[in-house]
């Protein structure tokens, strides 16, 4: 007669270790989708907005100098690169930056097409 052999009862900690190790894999790719904004940049305060930074923003200094991923850029450039691009065009103001310029900045570049503007501000509530 024939001797049955029994299964080993299956460890119930592997299958935690692989749900643990796919919710940091999970994370890892989540919180790099994005980069970081330009350090020398101080961002506008709001309060309760939905926002991130977009990896294409434009950033404005307090001198009101343009700057792509910390790169200066002038208005033409950003204009000729924006040419045939459908997104709205996110603006990310130095807090130092004179209201009036901003609003002069958006003004020319509602004049040369670009009508989906968005200015991204800083939350202060987290």
């Amino acid at each position: 007669m024939k001797r049955r052999r029994q299964k080993a009862p299956r460890d119930p900690v592997i299958s935690l270790i692989n749900i643990v190790f796919l919710i940091l894999i999970f994370f890892m790719v989540a919180g790099s989708l994005s980069s970081p904004p330009d350090p020398s940049i101080r961002f506008v305060q709001t309060e309760d907005l939905d926002c991130c930074v977009a990896p294409d923003a434009v950033a404005i200094d307090a001198a009101g100098e343009l700057r792509r991923s910390g790169i200066p850029i002038d208005l033409k450039s950003l204009l000729n690169s924006r040419n045939s691009d459908t997104t709205p065009l996110r603006l990310l103001p130095d807090r130092d930056l004179p209201a009036a310029q901003l609003l002069e900045l958006v003004k020319e570049l509602r004049a040369n097409g670009q009508t989906d503007i968005i200015i991204v501000t800083e939350d202060t509530t987290l």
